[in-house]
């Protein structure tokens, strides 16, 4: 707020603590004086579509998301209507790593069936045995690790999670993009040299029958809804993991909770769900014992959070005074 209230402008403020009402957004976004607007991400009133942006004043510039995720927004028509669009890119890249790792033993090592033991007073009835609560190892020598989209966020997780890894036989890192970049090979080969590890692109149904841990960490766009299905899961490895930091409906909820039932994989982990925050107790995913869920924080440490804000500001302002963005959506 101190970057925005230093400025000359007039700052019109959600005026109850939480999500404000869509009627509320599109009235104030309509006031020909609105030249610039600050989204947060996550609730139904942030969504920029087409009846927000045709009920937006013709003088509006800018419209700045408090997230690197740009899926609630229809950037096309915005842009076609000269808005452009801000995002949070490359800030909160730490956060989300630390927070996907985490997922990854927290699955592996079946820390969410643990907690249920205690909680439920089963501790003292389970009998002890030599593999009771053992899972895979991520110290296994020629682990595979996938990614599903490979951008900054999953260098930071390859980074981190090499410190858990074999150092004397070494993970392969698989991952499947959209599209290679023209320098692809040129990034992999510095990728692979900085680290010491076998870095490669590959189609997806190589990544889910390679991988011992599958991380999904791409867009969602119509090509990647429900990319993650019955027919992925089907190809992993009964003993892989599947993590999900990216955007819910990437992975098929129905579909995850089936293979899981199945023993297709050995078990998940969620910062993201579909149908998030309307997400309850009694949802397949959040009961299964091979599941961990957390409520989308994958960014949630402060100063992550102040940088970003800082950021989404940042764009807002260059946004109504004409300069360029500093992290611009661009598609």
């Amino acid at each position: 707020m101190a970057k925005l209230e230093a400025t000359d402008f007039e700052l019109i403020v959600n005026p109850i603590d939480g999500e404000p009402t869509r009627a509320w957004v599109l009235e104030k976004i309509a006031d020909p004086e609105v030249v610039g607007a600050c989204i947060m991400h996550g609730q139904p009133s942030d969504k920029i579509d087409r009846e927000f942006l045709d009920a937006a004043s013709p003088n509006l510039k800018v419209v700045s998301t408090f997230s690197v995720g740009f899926d609630h927004i229809d950037v096309p028509y915005a842009n076609s209507k000269g808005i452009k669009i801000g995002h949070t890119p490359g800030v909160l890249s730490n956060a989300v790593a630390d927070t996907t790792v985490m997922l990854v033993l927290m699955t592996m090592r079946r820390v969410e069936e643990g907690i249920r033991l205690i909680k439920d007073n089963e501790w003292p009835n389970l009998p002890w045995a030599p593999f009771v609560m053992c899972g895979p190892a991520i110290g296994h020598p020629n682990l595979t690790i996938g990614f599903l989209g490979f951008g900054r966020i999953s260098e930071c997780v390859v980074e981190r999670l090499l410190a858990f890894t074999s150092k004397s036989a070494p993970p392969t890192i698989l991952y499947s993009n959209s599209r290679a970049r023209d320098n692809q090979a040129e990034i992999d080969a510095e990728f692979s040299s900085r680290f010491g590890v076998t870095v490669r692109r590959a189609e997806k149904d190589e990544v889910a029958a390679q991988s011992d841990i599958v991380i999904v960490l791409c867009s969602q766009s119509p090509a990647t809804i429900d990319l993650v299905n019955a027919e992925f899961l089907k190809k992993m490895k009964k003993t892989a993991v599947l993590i999900n930091a990216a955007r819910g409906p990437i992975v098929n909820s129905e579909d995850l909770a089936a293979a899981l039932d199945a023993g297709e994989i050995f078990g998940a982990g969620l910062d993201v769900i579909t149908g998030e925050p309307k997400v309850y107790a009694d949802h397949p995913l959040v009961k299964h014992p091979k599941c961990v869920v957390i409520p989308h924080m994958g960014s949630a440490d402060y100063d992550t959070r102040n940088a970003m804000a800082d950021l989404c500001v940042s764009n807002a302002i260059a946004g109504v005074t004409g300069q360029p963005l500093i992290a611009e959506v661009k598609v």
